[in-house]
């Protein structure tokens, strides 16, 4: 009786320290939030699940690089509680604030409280920091990587139920609905790390064969009911094509020659980078960790069953995370910035928390090394955070300068003027995009019905970088061609200005939108490189005339609308 009551006073325990850890993250992480919404990622996302609400399938009737995991979320969140920015940012806050009272649930379980605590900070620090990833499918497969791979972990000193294994396929797949690349890199990531296990505990080909088979078998189901369930209904709504050429075909041929992106220098100006260069550290430091202490252990061959049971545990998470860290990392070399090393640094950081707390058994070159990823992690996480907040003070764009100045009745006239308008950016509560964006939205809301399409486009299109996608959702009109979402190498060929040279033809928009912030951007890739296809610029110049400018966007009007 003892015993089960301290077992529920422990539970108890755990409960409220999550809950508590929730509350703080959400309430940090909402008042921290950007009042800017994000003209490309973001809007995209929030476009795209307009979309899918209206009715519309991704890669069948809009072109999609992510899966249809945060379209279709969104879409059913809008569904409940209306068309708003603000929906998609709570709902983002709620996933971030689960994320970081995850890590800290994980790292109490494997280590002392104040390293879970200072984990969770850091993961805090960075999330704030990489404001940007706001709406992107970024933080639930960063989620659901860290709940599958914890369901699995037990597998390197116990056998786990067929149950469990099933759980942890499905959640897989729920990752790779969210992206496909990544969720099907999580599926070859525990493959390994149950082979790994198998291999560590069972002797002999066969009998590892065996066991691995067994063990492995629910996962691959659960998995694969997920993920063929969605690959069913696509079918049964469309051809496989769509998907094939968004997924695979133009991403092969296109992707790494137009978004790629060398290592970055780490400047006192940008010392954060620092940052991506972490995983790779820690992912090193592991490794060498878990060889030397299993290197030692055969060398002595006199550990106890209880303490070759603990280093099974967190060798275990060693290893399985730090494959996490590797795998997510090779994602990132492609465009190798911050943001896109994210996943890669939130199981470093779960990593550095475990190394950290079995420090005292690590030789002293390696105790030192660990110390110094902690303190480079708090360091990059708080100047990361650091530029956020000046970039935010500077910009008038946090939360609370926005609550007090309203509540003063002090806000700049055409942010105030803007904010009492009624629109998806608006309702409930006021995001502000720059005023040349305020006076477009507002004009093409005031000059075309909702049921009528739009697009919005560059000047000029032979040379893609990104595109404006956000107003499309602030004005709540539906996209005039499949092609809303602009990629180098897609947009620019003459293929694709064929088929929305059709489409504008069809949905005869009455007013488009011309956006020349981007055209002076220059990366090191392709995406600066014209390829000399003008059929859309032409059809444009012809069927259309300029109606009126604000700032770096134009607006232009049909010329004999039907």
């Amino acid at each position: 009786m003892y015993l089960v009551n301290k077992q529920g006073k422990a539970a108890r325990a755990t409960l409220i320290n999550a809950a508590l850890v929730f509350s703080l993250s959400y309430i940090v992480l909402f008042l921290g939030m950007s009042l800017f919404p994000t003209l490309y990622d973001e809007g995209l996302i929030l476009t795209g699940a307009m979309r899918v609400a209206a009715g519309q399938i991704p890669h069948r009737d809009f072109y999609a690089n992510y899966g249809p995991g945060q379209f279709y979320t969104l879409a059913g969140l809008f569904k409940l509680f209306g068309e708003s920015i603000l929906v998609e940012r709570l709902y983002d806050t709620f996933l971030k604030a689960l994320l970081v009272t995850f890590i800290y649930t994980i790292t109490s379980s494997y280590s002392r409280k104040s390293v879970a605590a200072g984990t969770s900070i850091v993961t805090v620090l960075w999330l704030f920091g990489l404001n940007d990833t706001a709406g992107t499918p970024l933080i639930p497969v960063s989620l659901l990587n860290l709940v599958a791979s914890i369901l699995i972990l037990p597998i390197f000193f116990r056998p786990i139920s067929r149950r469990r294994m099933l759980a942890a396929g499905a959640v897989a797949g729920g990752s790779a609905l969210f992206r496909y690349d990544t969720g099907i890199a999580l599926l070859g990531i525990h493959a390994c790390a149950i082979a790994i296990a198998v291999c560590l505990q069972v002797r002999g080909i066969p009998d590892r064969l065996r066991t691995f088979a067994s063990s492995f078998w629910p996962y691959l189901v659960g998995f694969a009911a997920v993920t063929l369930a969605a690959l069913f209904y696509f079918l049964s709504v469309s051809t496989l094509h769509p998907f094939i050429y968004d997924i695979i075909l133009y991403p092969s041929k296109y992707y790494h020659r137009g978004r790629n992106l060398p290592f970055p220098g780490i400047s006192f100006r940008e010392l954060d980078n620092i940052g991506i260069y972490l995983p790779i550290a820690t992912i090193a430091i592991s490794i060498y960790v878990i060889v030397a202490h299993r290197y030692q252990a055969r060398r002595n061959n006199s550990s106890t069953s209880e303490s070759t049971s603990e280093e099974q545990k967190w060798h275990g998470f060693l290893i399985t995370f730090a494959l996490l860290a590797l795998v997510m990392y090779f994602k990132g070399l492609v465009r190798v910035s911050l943001i896109h090393m994210y996943l890669s640094i939130i199981p470093s950081l779960l990593l550095i928390a475990i190394l950290f707390q079995h420090r005292l058994t690590l030789s002293r070159p390696v105790r030192i090394s660990v110390t110094a990823l902690v303190w480079v992690s708090i360091l990059a996480a708080g100047l990361s955070g650091l530029r956020e907040a000046r970039l935010l003070y500077v910009r008038h764009e946090s939360v609370p300068e926005s609550i007090l100045l309203s509540a003063r009745h002090t806000l700049p006239k055409t942010q105030a003027a803007w904010c009492k308008t009624d629109n998806a950016l608006t309702r409930s509560f006021c995001f502000s995009p720059d005023d040349d964006h305020i006076q477009t939205i507002e004009f093409i809301d005031s000059h075309t019905t909702p049921d009528q399409k739009l697009f919005v486009g560059q000047t000029e299109h032979d040379r893609i970088f990104i595109n404006d996608n956000l107003i499309y959702f602030a004005t709540q009109r539906l996209p005039a061609t499949k092609w809303s979402h602009f990629d180098p190498g897609l947009q620019n060929s003459y293929e694709i200005q064929t088929q929305m040279v059709n489409e504008l033809e069809v949905n005869a928009p009455p007013y488009i939108v011309l956006d020349s912030q981007f055209d002076l951007i220059r990366e090191p890739n392709d995406s600066s490189k014209s390829t000399g296809v003008t059929l859309l610029d032409e059809y444009i110049r012809n069927k259309y005339q300029r109606a009126t400018t604000f700032g770096e966007m134009s607006i232009w009007q049909r010329i004999n609308p039907r």
